[in-house]
């Protein structure tokens, strides 16, 4: 293949010459730069027939051919006319939102024209754009964007200038650019859109994907360094409702999107990210979601492991994602008629044997809506959720593992083995404002428990199910949150061990403001505050009970009240008989219950403050 002319060619920097004769084309570059070969554009007379007539003059000037003029001004539709050998190798393209110098390449005979960097003549020279800092616009390739002609070749020509360069930045300017085919991101490609920028899915598939249906990717080998700024993919889904995501990124690393908006997903979701590394969602918009309620779970964000169930279907080397940021973004609902806003804004439903998805931040983020879980950690590990709103959604966080026996437990080679917790997670500071389900919910398995895991400093006003849920954690902190309006329990807690329970403000619960069962070992339930428990009517429920078979309990400095004409509740601190080495004291129960503020029915409870020697 001839030689490719690329903006980072070394050039000379000489003066120019005083001697009335043309100088070199690099040297023309240069010495002028590009504004100056845009006024030579310009001034350079652009004759009425052809090129030949542009580059030579006209036919009966006494100076043809006019080896003078080294830039010439003509149109992409005379250049690719001319049949007669160029006898000048600097052309400047006039055509509107094409503009720009090409050269003539002497040395080329076999590259294709693709009509916005390389054109071809009659007579077969091949011209090349000169590209400025690597970046290059679709308008170049014929891209119109007024929503009915088809921009996909246009498109995709642009985003295979990436495939010969070091980087490319492709610009898509304000507009709507309807696609009939999804369109294949490679390796090092920045895309740049304008706000108002719109790719309009016309087609049953997805509008962007980083591999073709042919690849196999291992590891994170595949087209990767991919930044997608701005815009609007807009998936369409009443017109295509074929099932699609509006991205799928698979076996790569290193991508960012910031400030894009996609809208109106049929089924699938937002942003497919199988086997990848090191991924960014700033800024961005998850607007509308359609379904026949067979995907209620669909993520806008999801993060999946290569497996046989995974969405490339391809490599299947059970390497899983990690290394996730998503910050300042919004999930919720478009003005489309028809669609609904996201069931969960990001998370996983499956995984496999050692396969954690491993750093995933969710942070300062906004969800409108959720009608399954605003956030899912699935077999996450040293993640935070922090800083994000939750509004008039299902259920806040759920935090799970895979159940013993199911597909996420298999290994490489299709055998179940024995299944992993998710561990390290923090949720802190976030607000849960009206879900009718659960606010948090901590899901462990009674043979291996979910640990170190930090709920703290979380808001959740009015739930319809339990406010926070931890069910078989080791390792715990959940501390300084504050509750109010349960429709169910304040916290529930179930088959926990070395957690602690502590600076809580619980109020206006229908049921208990803790209510503890199973094997709970070594808790600690100190420093809470429960106001108003047993609202669904007087001497009901309690402050706080534990029943199951706890051992090594800790109940100490909880305060539990009762405002006046609020229902009363059973007990302030209610402890069953099978619980044991209970120790409880410092807490003021002055909660005017009916049956008593204390019903301690453990053998030997120790009431004092004294240490404890044996």
């Amino acid at each position: 293949m001839g030689k490719q002319f690329h903006d980072h060619d070394h050039l000379d920097r000489p003066q120019l010459e005083s001697n009335g004769t043309r100088i070199s084309r690099r040297k023309l570059i240069a010495s002028l730069g590009t504004v100056g070969l845009a006024s030579m554009a310009v001034s350079a007379g652009v004759y009425s027939q052809s090129v030949s007539e542009s580059v030579y003059g006209p036919p009966d000037a006494p100076d043809s051919p006019n080896n003078k003029r080294p830039a010439v001004s003509t149109t992409i539709a005379a250049l690719r006319a001319e049949s007669r050998p160029l006898h000048s190798d600097l052309f400047y393209v006039t055509d509107p939102k094409r503009e720009g110098f090409f050269v003539h390449d002497p040395n080329d005979q076999i590259t294709a024209d693709n009509n916005g960097t390389v054109l071809v003549t009659a007579s077969g020279a091949r011209l090349k754009r000169i590209v400025e800092g690597n970046t290059v616009s679709a308008t170049w390739f014929g891209a119109i964007g007024d929503g009915t002609h088809d921009d996909t070749s246009a498109l995709q020509a642009a985003l295979n200038e990436a495939v010969n360069r070091s980087y490319t930045i492709v610009t898509i300017p304000s507009g709507t650019y309807k696609l009939t085919q999804e369109l294949f991101l490679v390796k090092n490609t920045s895309v740049v859109m304008e706000q108002k920028t719109e790719l309009l899915r016309s087609h049953g598939n997805n509008i962007f994907r980083n591999y073709r249906t042919s690849d196999v990717f291992n590891g994170y080998e595949g087209n990767g360094n991919i930044t997608i700024e701005n815009g609007i993919l807009n998936c369409n889904a009443l017109q295509y409702p074929h099932i699609a995501s509006g991205m799928a990124f698979a076996h790569a690393e290193c991508v960012t999107l910031r400030n894009v908006t996609i809208k109106d997903l049929p089924s699938g979701h937002a942003v497919e990210l199988t086997a990848m590394k090191n991924v960014t969602f700033d800024r961005c918009s998850f607007l509308g979601f359609s379904h026949d309620g067979s995907k209620y779970y669909s993520e806008a964000i999801q993060i999946e492991t290569a497996t046989q169930a995974g969405f490339i279907g391809y490599s299947k080397d059970h390497t899983t994602t990690r290394d996730v940021t998503v910050q300042n973004c919004y999930f919720g609902n478009s003005s489309t008629p028809g669609m609904v806003p996201w069931p969960c804004g990001i998370g996983a439903h499956g995984s496999s044997y050692n396969g954690y998805y491993d750093r995933i931040l969710v942070v300062n983020n906004t969800f409108d809506g959720s009608s399954y879980w605003s956030i899912r950690p699935f077999k996450w590990t040293n993640s935070v959720i922090t800083g994000n709103v939750m509004n008039n959604v299902s259920g806040g966080i759920f935090v799970t593992m895979p159940a013993p026996g199911s597909e996420s437990t298999k290994d490489v080679n299709g055998v179940v083995q024995p299944t992993q917790p998710a561990s390290s997670v923090v949720i802190a500071d976030n607000i849960i404002n009206t879900a009718s389900n659960t606010g948090i919910y901590v899901e462990g398995q009674i043979s291996v428990n979910i640990h170190k895991i930090i709920v703290t400093g979380n808001i959740i006003h009015k739930t319809g199910g339990h406010a926070v849920n931890i069910k078989a954690c080791n390792n715990g902190i959940i501390a300084d949150n504050m509750i109010e309006i349960s429709s169910k329990n304040g916290f529930i807690v179930a088959d926990c061990s070395n957690t602690v329970f502590s600076g809580n403000i619980v109020r206006d619960v229908t049921f208990y403001g803790f209510n503890v069962s199973g094997s709970c070992k070594m808790l600690t339930i100190e420093n809470n505050k429960i106001t108003n428990a047993s609202q669904t009517g007087n001497n009901v429920y309690d402050g706080i009970m534990l029943t199951g078979t706890g051992s090594d309990l800790r109940i100490i400095h909880n305060v539990i009240r009762t405002d006046l004409g609020k229902a009363r509740p059973r007990y302030g601190l209610n402890i069953h008989r099978t619980n044991e080495k209970v120790v409880r004291y410092g807490n003021d129960l002055r909660c005017d219950a009916v049956s008593g503020a204390l019903s301690d029915l453990s053998p030997a409870p120790v009431t004092s403050q004294e240490d404890l020697l044996s």
